[in-house]
């Protein structure tokens, strides 16, 4: 079945992004259906709030399961607790139909994502940096 042009764009945004723009994709994902089952939650909607908070669930898996805990050392293990964390209140939020466990994964997320963001942008202009000085132009940079 041929994709429509957004899900075109998504399928490509996703086979050519790098492995920390994929972490970052990851945490948009898990905002983006936080936030959804909290709306559910408060206008008593379980069903779809169920759904959005399996996915979210998912995301944290994949999450964990995408940790390198050999190169990672201790920040992948406190990452791994974190994960492990936010599954279990997301849990505790589906069974219980309470939208609060769901808004402290909501917070968690967005501030870990927001710093997977930042390393995704220093990683894109050093390897930018890298590519002006391997075609030998340097940045220009001005004096004030």
């Amino acid at each position: 079945m041929p994709l429509n042009p957004y899900q075109q764009y998504r399928a490509t945004k996703v086979e050519t992004a790098g492995s920390v723009d994929l972490v970052v994709m990851l945490y948009q994902g898990a905002v983006r259906f936080i936030r959804l089952s909290i709306e559910a939650l408060e206008r008593n909607d379980g069903k779809t709030a169920h759904a959005n908070l399996v996915r979210a669930q998912d995301i944290v898996v994949e999450l964990l399961g995408s940790l390198n805990r050999e190169a990672g050392g201790q920040i992948a293990e406190q990452l791994a607790s974190i994960y492990d964390y936010c599954f279990r209140r997301l849990v505790t939020a589906n069974v219980k139909k309470d939208p609060v466990p769901a808004r402290e994964v909501l917070g968690i997320m967005r501030d870990l994502g927001t710093a997977w963001q930042q390393i995704a942008l220093q990683q894109r202009q050093a390897q930018s940096q890298a590519q002006a000085a391997a075609a030998g132009r340097m940045p220009v940079v001005r004096a004030v």
